[in-house]
């Protein structure tokens, strides 16, 4: 049975429109409800512990590429662009070190990103209504706007008027290995969704009760929370469902297992909740599942972490 069936099935989650749903994906589900700071356990009261099924981890600092795809602004651009800069070797990315693979190899905690090189503006070459991303990132690929790289993990965010199939009702976002987007290459991606279109179901800042989001940009806000989530899953277990790595016995990955958790967060001087302050910018971003020892053998335990300091 493949991961993603057992991780609807444990969600108690299934609807007909999984047909048109892209195959070996991994969403991160709306909120809806869930006690963001169980007793107990994890995600839902989950146990706080993650398997490891003999798949690959990223063994390098990957490259990260963003395809902005429809009317996203010079200042939503520059949000995002900021965090993912600034993200390398931090204090909040190290929280992932402690993934490794059957070769021995321990993720770095770095990443590779540079805004001049590594994104792409797509405005609606595919219309404004989609069921799948790989299509745009393909597209990217194929007329050089962005390089061919199985050491990258590409992420395509649609703005709040694309109508984008499973967006809001069955999750905010979801990544996966994919090989169609370059034929014969095995890509990693991520589909992430604007939160500004769901504000209550797929943003973070709206689901605490906060007054704004940290810069004051829904969008860009609360895309880089899904985005941290999807990059961070992507890494320790890049190629779910095709040689998948690390998710637990319900098939939650890792930060599935802290997904929409924060029992703690900062309030800054106009009432706005962050969780993180990177060379001086505030996000607000879900806690990150720290494994507490660097083994893979049986249940490995871990815990849901957040940093709350200058993390860089």
């Amino acid at each position: 049975m493949k991961k993603w069936l057992s991780f609807a099935l444990a969600s108690l989650f299934v609807s007909c429109a999984f047909a048109q749903t892209p195959s070996n994906i991994q969403p991160l589900l709306p909120y809806r409800g869930e006690d963001p700071s169980p007793l107990s356990g994890c995600y839902n009261g989950s146990a706080c512990e993650l398997n490891y099924h003999g798949g690959p981890v990223f063994e390098d600092a990957p490259t990260i590429y963003i395809v902005y795809y429809g009317s996203f602004t010079a200042k939503d651009k520059s949000i995002i662009n900021t965090y993912f800069e600034n993200l390398s070797g931090s204090q909040q990315e190290k929280i992932n070190t402690r993934f490794s693979d059957s070769t021995g190899k321990y993720y770095p905690g770095t990443i590779k990103f540079d805004p001049a090189k590594d994104t792409y503006h797509d405005n609606y070459s595919e219309g404004k209504t989609l069921s799948d991303i790989q299509p745009v990132i393909a597209a990217a690929i194929k007329d050089k706007h962005l390089p061919n790289d199985t050491n990258g993990i590409y992420i395509g965010l649609t703005y709040q008027d694309v109508d984008y199939n499973g967006m809001c009702t069955e999750y905010c976002g979801y990544h996966g290995p994919s090989t169609t987007i370059v034929k014969g290459e095995t890509i990693k991606y991520a589909f992430v969704g604007d939160p500004g279109r769901c504000p209550d179901s797929c943003s973070y800042e709206y689901l605490y009760g906060s007054k704004a989001s940290p810069n004051d940009d829904i969008h860009a806000d609360g895309s880089i929370n899904i985005m941290w989530h999807e990059s961070s899953e992507s890494i320790s277990d890049p190629e779910i469902n095709v040689d998948s790595a690390w998710y637990s016995e319900v098939g939650y990955e890792s930060m599935d297992l802290c997904a929409w958790l924060a029992l703690n967060y900062k309030v800054d001087k106009n009432g706005n909740y962050y969780t993180i302050l990177n060379k001086g910018h505030e996000y607000l971003t879900q806690m990150g599942f720290e494994l507490d020892t660097k083994t893979r053998k049986g249940n490995v335990s871990g815990t849901c972490e957040n940093v709350y300091k200058n993390i860089h």
